[in-house]
């Protein structure tokens, strides 16, 4: 299998493997979640660069060597070591002040699902700067939250049954924690969530059938706690693909929490405040020829110098940037209304992500537009949007009796070097050529 199999691959990874065999083994299993790896002298830009140094004597100087070649061949591609679990722990330091660290033997879907997280990150941080500077080129007046994280005291939060992880967990936070809580199961974990803002929640290990990893699964679709830094703890190396798969994205092992437990908190703990903040920012930013104020949706002179801002970053990054456009429209001609339409733009807003952008482009059609991101993902964002537009019921204002719109989203890959105005050109004269398809409505 090699990367030209992924026709439009979610991110490019660069791997630097001991042995082929290594190499064979993460190629196959990030090439199952739609990512793109080669080594790092196949000319490819990174996203992530990836060194795998299990099975083989590592010291600090041989790791920063490989670090300072990937850094220099990707420049602002983050670094990520697997390790052996037995692992020296000062060596495991030294590796962190270069990448992230993670442990793994045969299983690696841990590694594909960190991996994954860190670019999500680095997509919102990186949209962010550029919706900075697409604000301050456009000098208009602008309100938009502070992006700043506050100088409070750590919250953490500890959920899983009494023993030993449990006592180390609580003895290695409590150095770096203003207020540490524990709770012994889901639903004291869900209560104590109700109450009290957690900066991290620190999962115990727990077994197959217990509730708390369907919990842990909740909270990343919970949009108070999505973004709410989460650490599962496990017992052996080969439950944390396991843990992945049931929504967890940050590990320790149980071994090593009072080597690393309280650094991987603090660090995750400001992440989570930082990207809590600038998430805040890109769902606030308004203001005069940004954003409309009653509907939510930006303006066409913000699309237009925004859009051609990412289309150059996209194209000097060489990732993938996708569109998806949105049409409304229904029997009895009321989703030309501006109530309604106002009413799709704020639904629209919500069911999409904060690094994406929409905007209208006419009366009853608005465009997405999705920074690094693969023309399969944002087809799954133009699913998403018309599930929850053609099954919401609108009110007429008049009679208040409901009714409902049909809706068609395409979504489209933007071929490299294209500007934002022939991407929509092409786009529309598309989607207008699509018929809808009669609903089925209920007898009377």
């Amino acid at each position: 299998m090699t990367s030209e199999t992924i026709i439009s691959p979610r991110a490019q990874i660069a791997c630097v493997a001991g042995d082929e065999a290594a190499f064979e083994a993460l190629t196959t299993a990030f090439h199952q979640a739609g990512f793109a790896i080669a080594r790092p002298d196949a000319g490819m830009s990174a996203d992530v660069g990836l060194i795998d140094l299990r099975r083989q004597a590592v010291s600090p100087r041989k790791a920063k060597t490989i670090a300072g070649a990937l850094r220099r061949k990707s420049p602002e591609s983050p670094l990520v070591f697997v390790v052996d679990p037995t692992l020296d722990a000062a060596v495991r330091t030294a590796l962190r002040r270069f990448g992230e660290v993670i442990p793994a033997q045969d299983q690696l879907g841990h590694i594909v699902v960190r991996c994954r997280e860190i670019i999500r990150l680095r997509n919102i941080a990186e949209e962010t700067g550029e919706r900075l500077k697409s604000l301050a080129t456009l000098n208009r007046l602008v309100e938009f939250p502070v992006i700043t994280t506050t100088s409070t005291q750590t919250r953490i939060l500890i959920a899983g049954a009494p023993g030993p992880a449990a006592m180390a967990a609580v003895s290695a936070v409590s150095a770096i924690a203003g207020d540490a809580t524990c709770v012994l199961n889901a639903s004291q974990a869900m209560r104590a969530l109700e109450h009290d803002d957690f900066d991290c929640a620190i999962f115990l290990p727990t077994a197959e059938n217990d509730p708390m990893l369907a919990f842990v699964r909740t909270l990343r679709r919970h949009p108070k706690h999505a973004h709410l830094a989460i650490i599962q703890i496990a017992d052996h190396p080969a439950d944390l693909a396991t843990y992945a798969r049931k929504g967890a994205r940050d590990f320790v092992l149980a071994e090593q929490i009072a080597v690393e437990l309280a650094a991987k908190t603090q660090l995750a703990s400001r992440r989570a405040r930082l990207l809590r903040s600038m998430r805040k920012f890109l769902n606030s930013c308004k203001g005069e020829g940004i954003r409309d104020a009653s509907s939510g949706a930006f303006t066409s002179l913000f699309l237009t110098e925004h859009a051609n801002r990412i289309c150059a970053r996209a194209d000097q990054t060489g990732r993938a940037m996708s569109l998806t456009i949105a049409s409304l429209s229904d029997a009895d001609g009321q989703a030309s209304t501006a109530r309604t339409l106002n009413h799709a733009a704020r639904l629209i807003n919500r069911v999409t992500r904060a690094e994406d952008l929409v905007a209208r482009i006419s009366r009853k059609k608005f465009i997405i537009l999705s920074p690094a991101t693969s023309v399969e993902d944002a087809k799954k964002i133009g699913l998403r949007i018309s599930g929850v537009l053609a099954n919401t019921a609108f009110r007429n204002q008049r009679t208040d009796k409901p009714y409902a719109i049909d809706v068609i989203t395409k979504s489209y890959a933007r071929p490299r070097g294209l500007c934002i105005e022939e991407c929509v050109a092409a786009g529309l004269k598309d989607i207008d050529g699509v018929s809808i398809p009669p609903r089925r409505r209920s007898p009377r």
